[in-house]
């Protein structure tokens, strides 16, 4: 089989609120995950072992969660077969977009069709890889409970545009959980009225609400001056991407989006302009 080429998408969570401590280390949550037009792009090529290099410069590819990810679907499904991984990396490192996630989701979905691997196979390596890996397998928009992998598709909100700034900083998901305090904790009730709203065909930005925010502000100080700079930019509102540092502002056309991003580009900090994922059937569409 030629090589295969496969999208990686970045998300970003439109509301992320914690319930409590599971007994397993995790934390309960309640998010939606929404799929974005941006991300990376996996190739595989045929090989006769797991091989390639990171794309994360000084990573060793052991440590690399695409390849993690061939190797645990190697050794669940007992296939000797290899495969040759490069990704072409545009989402940054530790950002809040889940970079890592979606490359190992690419590399799953891929190697169902190289190896001919059987789908549970593959669903039960997402689930283990970690709590964002199985939303990849099926990007789009999402209900996220438990650790965040039990998902829930729901249809596509109202088409926006997006504003992605990062200051010139990193902050790991472990890192972000281990400083959120449990008087931070909102229970879920805003980010479950906003599933209700996306069903009814609506949207409501003041429920927008990210509860690892203040944790992420705590560590990197900056994500306040970014969130700052997107609200003088006409975000609305803006909001802390996942678990940081990454923010992001929704606006509602290109036009304004991209005059928004040169607003905060000044500021010397990474920025992408997107868009919700596009569903198939409305790929055609123009907003």
């Amino acid at each position: 089989m030629a090589r295969l080429t496969i999208a990686a998408p970045a998300k970003i969570n439109l509301g992320l609120e914690v319930r409590g401590r599971r007994a397993d280390g995790y934390h309960e949550i309640v998010t939606i995950f929404q799929a974005l037009e941006f991300g990376d792009t996996v190739h595989l090529t045929p090989a006769p072992t797991i091989q390639g290099e990171s794309a994360v410069p000084g990573l060793d590819p052991a440590a690399d969660l695409a390849f993690r990810a061939a190797r645990e679907l190697q050794a669940r499904s007992g296939t000797r077969q290899g495969v040759h991984i490069r990704v072409d990396k545009r989402i940054p490192v530790a950002a809040g977009l889940a970079g890592g996630s979606t490359d190992a989701a690419a590399v799953l979905l891929g190697l169902q069709r190289l190896w001919s691997s059987d789908a549970s196979a593959v669903a039960e390596t997402a689930r283990a890889l970690g709590a964002d890996v199985p939303f990849f397998l099926r990007p789009g928009t999402a209900l996220g409970l438990a650790r965040g992998d039990d998902l829930r598709p729901i249809p596509p909100g109202p088409p926006h545009w997006v504003v992605l700034v990062r200051p010139d900083a990193e902050i790991s998901a472990r890192d972000a959980y281990a400083e959120l305090r449990p008087a931070e904790w909102s229970g879920g009730a805003a980010t479950l009225q906003q599933v209700d709203a996306i069903r009814g065909g609506h949207f409501t930005p003041q429920l927008l609400t990210n509860d690892l925010q203040p944790a992420a502000i705590r560590l990197v100080p900056e994500v306040a001056v970014v969130i700052r700079a997107l609200e003088s930019a006409g975000a609305e509102p803006p909001l802390l991407a996942g678990s940081g540092p990454t923010c992001f502002g929704l606006f509602a056309t290109r036009a304004a989006a991209r005059n928004a991003e040169a607003r905060v580009k000044s500021h010397g900090w990474w920025t992408k302009t997107t868009r919700f994922m596009t569903p198939p059937d409305e790929a055609g569409s123009q907003l």
